[in-house]
């Protein structure tokens, strides 16, 4: 799926944005603070009726505007229109519609679009804590498991129902009530990601092979110890839970490990390596995700040049040519970003949030 048109008003300093962009490379070249990541943020948007870059969606709404809107439509390479989808969003409320009805589960939307983002932030993933790696492995069980998401809801639920038993000191029996629904569903979400992960490792290493000459290792760590079942572990944690408020064993307390000669590379790479390497695997997930589901992400990179080199810049365009996805790349200049790899290309130039293409 690819947007085949997208039209933008009321985020940040965009004025009326209308853009066809190609199935395949779009540069959007311009200087700092034009309006390059703000077009991303806007694509975020419709794909996921949220913003990367803040969770404050009024500072994301124009000044002049009380609402932001994005609409467009999608479809297959060469233009064939599949569904229509507007994303309007005001300080206090959100209005989501596909195909001229209204829904109600940003997934839907997100399930037609996914989006893969690649940032200066984007080592983050890597040097920040657990939750955003459990979030990688989530998004592509997400897009290639339909069980997934249902039981990580009720999983959620539970946990949810849990929590607030032990912070209110319900007794035992009533605590194990909802150890069941987390048993069941967080040993299938384990499961399912053991699988994903392992899945993960050999596209991950391959693309590490060109993209930075080593070979990382992936560990699923699941979030209670290896040899005990998820039943034992919650048994075994009742009284510190309870002492604490919170379920401190599960899935959701699971991590994923890369190491380099058994070293967390987070301790010996540099913030460009990491950067680099979440790429690879950002990369390597959308090639699971074409071989399982044949269906190919929207990449988003933003200011791809930053902390790059011109060998890596040039190697990272070719894999991300290589993907088949529709990508669009930001850059101060256009001279930095080499389009070629690419057979369906456009470039868009931005000034003062105005977008114009480049002929």
């Amino acid at each position: 799926m690819i947007i085949n048109r997208m039209d933008v008003q009321g985020v940040r300093n965009l004025r009326d944005v209308h853009i066809q962009p190609a199935c395949g490379v779009n540069l959007i070249s311009g200087a700092n603070a034009s309006g390059k990541t703000s077009l991303l943020e806007a694509i975020h948007l419709f794909g996921q009726a949220r913003s990367f870059r803040t969770q404050r969606i009024g500072s994301v709404i124009n000044h002049a505007s009380e609402c932001l809107q994005v609409t467009g439509e999608v479809g297959e390479a060469g233009g064939t229109t599949l569904h229509r989808i507007g994303i309007r969003r005001c300080a206090q409320h959100t209005r989501i519609r596909l195909d001229q009805q209204d829904v109600h589960q940003i997934s839907r939307i997100a399930n037609l679009l996914p989006l893969q983002l690649l940032t200066p932030e984007s080592g983050a993933l890597l040097e920040q804590g657990p939750s955003q790696r459990r979030k990688f492995i989530d998004w592509g069980l997400f897009h290639v498991e339909h069980a997934f998401l249902g039981s990580w809801q009720a999983f959620s639920r539970a946990l949810k129902q849990r929590n607030a038993a032990l912070r209110c000191g319900e007794g035992s029996e009533r605590i194990r009530i909802w150890d069941q629904a987390l048993i069941e569903n967080g040993e299938r979400i384990t499961r399912l990601r053991q699988e994903y992960v392992e899945s993960l490792r050999d596209p991950v290493s391959e693309v590490c092979r060109r993209l930075l000459g080593f070979y990382p290792q992936l560990h699923y760590r699941q979030g209670w110890r290896q040899e005990t079942t998820l039943e034992d572990a919650l048994d075994a944690s009742q009284e510190r839970d309870r002492q604490r408020g919170i379920t401190t064993v599960g899935p959701q307390r699971a991590d994923l490990a890369c190491l380099v000669e058994g070293k967390p590379v987070q301790e010996v790479f540099s913030r460009g390596q990491l950067k680099m390497l979440v790429a690879a695997m950002r990369i390597a997930q959308a090639g699971h995700l074409a071989r399982i589901q044949q269906k190919q992400p929207i990449f988003l990179v933003d200011d791809l040049a930053a902390e790059l080199d011109r060998k890596h810049r040039r190697v990272l365009l070719e894999l991300l040519a290589e993907t088949g996805a529709q990508t669009f790349v930001t850059a101060t200049d256009p001279e930095l970003i080499d389009v070629s790899p690419w057979q369906e290309r456009r470039v868009f130039h931005v000034e003062h949030g105005k977008i114009a293409e480049v002929v």
